[in-house]
């Protein structure tokens, strides 16, 4: 009995093992169709991602820094993935990255890792693999800050050394870099100045060669710069003040003076200087019935005791110019190229034209010296409208025409009467005869 149980459970046991089989079988045999017809729906494309991808640094020692620039850094991906996933697939969800956490001071080859937040991406290719990164020790140090003075005060002043605040910066980065800076330089331009200069300036670290130190920070960047400027004893810088007399001719204007120098330095002793109102007068220029620009060399009128370094004369020019105005004539056009055997009529007959220019030139014009000029070249018979041309003489503008445009009326001429070779052919009369003559006629006397 025993050895029958056995075998009956044997049995069972082998009929639950091939049903278990089966029945797995089928499993893996519908997730094998489930997943081909899902690949065919939703099919795995490998290809390059369209953007580069920056690289990111993780893990960077507080004490260390590197000397390339990651910032600019960027690598490009070969990713696989459903289309899918690729067509919502974008830049922000890929991160490029280097850990640097556990180096030290040296030179390292750190590879690149990529993550993606969609889990069905899978990262097939990275163009460039890993990066050669060197690190070196972060320090700070205080270096000078040096004021370059590019330039001079004006004549007759003097300059003194900058004040400079604050006179040292905080440099920071790499040891090996920071080793090379000697100064944090800058410049200032002082551009004739008669009274101190300040200036708000940034600094540029320099090396021992004046040449400007990579990677490091300086804090602050910017320094405040006062240039003491002043006068030297007895010396005063003054304008130079044209006296204008008279009145140029009538129709003509005073259109500009300029003087050469327009400004000197006066040496002398301090307290007549300081009586100086800030110019000096010349000698008069006189302007009475001038016509054309006037050039003179004029004295200046000095205190006693007070002379110019320039020289005690300058030179002078007074720009003189017509008085520009605006007149209106009337004038009849001209008509030109009107074809043989035909006359024009002109409405209207006049045209007014606004002209500009000196006025002197305006007031001697005469009829004759303008015209209105109507061109009917290739014009056939029938009403045309025509813009004017205008001819001025040199100096004289056109402002305007009035009426802008004119009606032409092209017609044939007509016919003229078929003459005689003594005269007009008389028209056609009926002979009359004669009265007998009388016997005893008188001649008529």
């Amino acid at each position: 009995m025993e050895i029958q149980l056995i075998r009956r459970v044997r049995k069972g046991w082998r009929r639950l093992f091939g049903h278990l089989g089966t029945l797995l079988l089928s499993i893996l045999m519908g997730l094998i169709v489930w997943l081909i017809a899902i690949n065919q729906e939703n099919p795995l494309v490998t290809q390059e991602f369209p953007d580069r991808v920056s690289i990111r640094v993780r893990g960077l020692p507080d004490t260390l820094v590197p000397l390339q620039d990651l910032s600019k850094e960027s690598v490009r991906l070969i990713l696989r993935a459903p289309r899918t996933s690729w067509s919502t697939l974008a830049a922000n969800d890929i991160t490029a990255y280097i850990d640097l956490a556990g180096l030290d001071v040296g030179v390292h080859d750190v590879p690149v890792q990529v993550s993606v937040t969609d889990p069905y991406v899978t990262v097939t290719e990275i163009q460039r693999e890993q990066f050669r990164i060197q690190l070196d020790s972060l320090i700070t140090r205080t270096v000078p800050v040096h004021v370059d003075v590019m330039d001079a005060a004006a004549f007759g002043f003097d300059s003194s050394p900058p004040v400079i605040t604050p006179a040292t910066v905080m440099v920071r980065g790499p040891a090996t870099q920071v080793d090379q800076v000697r100064s944090a330089d800058t410049q200032v331009y002082l551009r004739s100045a008669l009274s101190q200069v300040e200036r708000t300036q940034a600094v540029e670290v320099v090396d021992e060669h004046k040449q400007p130190v990579a990677q490091v920070t300086v804090e602050p960047s910017t320094v405040n710069i006062v240039v003491p400027v002043e006068r030297w004893p007895g010396r005063k810088e003054v304008a130079v003040r044209v006296d204008l007399k008279g009145q140029p001719a009538l129709g003509y204007r005073l259109s500009s003076v300029k003087s050469d120098p327009d400004t000197v330095v006066l040496r002398g002793s301090s307290e007549v200087l300081n009586q100086i109102p800030g110019f000096v007068s010349t000698a008069p220029l006189a302007l009475d019935g001038a016509k054309v620009d006037i050039y003179r060399r004029l004295n200046l009128l000095l205190p006693e005791g007070v002379t110019a370094f320039e020289g005690n004369t300058v030179s002078v020019v007074a720009g003189i110019a017509p008085i520009e105005s605006t007149r209106t004539v009337t004038l009849k056009p001209v008509l030109r190229n009107l074809g043989s055997g035909r006359q024009a009529i002109v409405a209207p007959a006049t045209v007014d034209v606004i002209i500009s220019g000196p006025l002197p030139m305006l007031a001697s014009l005469g009829s004759g010296d303008m015209f209105v000029i109507l061109d009917l070249n290739d014009l056939l018979p029938g009403t045309h409208i025509i813009s004017p041309t205008v001819a001025l003489p040199a100096g004289v503008r056109q402002v305007g025409v009035l009426p802008a445009k004119v009606e032409v009326v092209i017609n044939a001429m007509p016919t003229p009467p078929v003459s005689a070779p003594g005269g007009t052919i008389p028209p056609a009369v009926t002979p009359v005869a004669a009265p007998p003559k009388a016997a005893s006629a008188t001649p008529t006397p």
